[in-house]
């Protein structure tokens, strides 16, 4: 009877201690796949380009800003949802942070309308940044 007593308090002892080293690897790898997944996110808009032509190839720049919108005239500015009225409250401080010589890349939906997009050509210009793009999905010859 005495050995069972003693194993029994040996068992209730290694149960007292919580070995937290595994808990912490699982909130690396976490962590980790969070950081490599979060950039893949956000360019995952489902935004149909139209197509296009073109004989020489156009310069990449690094240095751009890129300006998404989509069929329901979301437009995505820095990972942020903006509609037309926000927009135009936030682009002139945005012009100002920003260095206004680089272009702006407007990325649009083949379904938006032309209206809506001289509209945001002509609202980038306004707000300061003379440079304003199109992209479009380059069909080989």
């Amino acid at each position: 009877m005495r050995k069972f007593r003693h194993s029994r308090r040996l068992q209730g002892d290694l149960l007292s201690e919580i070995n937290v080293t595994p808990f912490v690897d699982v909130l690396l790898i976490l962590l980790v796949a969070f950081l490599i997944s979060a950039p893949l996110l956000t360019h995952s808009l489902p935004i149909r380009l139209p197509d296009g032509k073109l004989n020489q190839r156009s310069p990449e720049f690094e240095n751009v800003l890129r300006v998404s919108i989509d069929d329901k005239k979301n437009i995505i500015l820095d990972d942020e949802i903006f509609n037309v009225e926000s927009l135009k409250l936030q682009l002139p401080i945005r012009a100002e942070w920003k260095n206004r010589d680089r272009p702006v890349y407007l990325q649009m939906d083949e379904r938006v309308p032309y209206g809506f997009l001289i509209e945001m050509m002509i609202l980038f210009k306004n707000a300061g940044f003379p440079r304003v793009g199109l992209v479009f999905r380059n069909q080989e010859n």
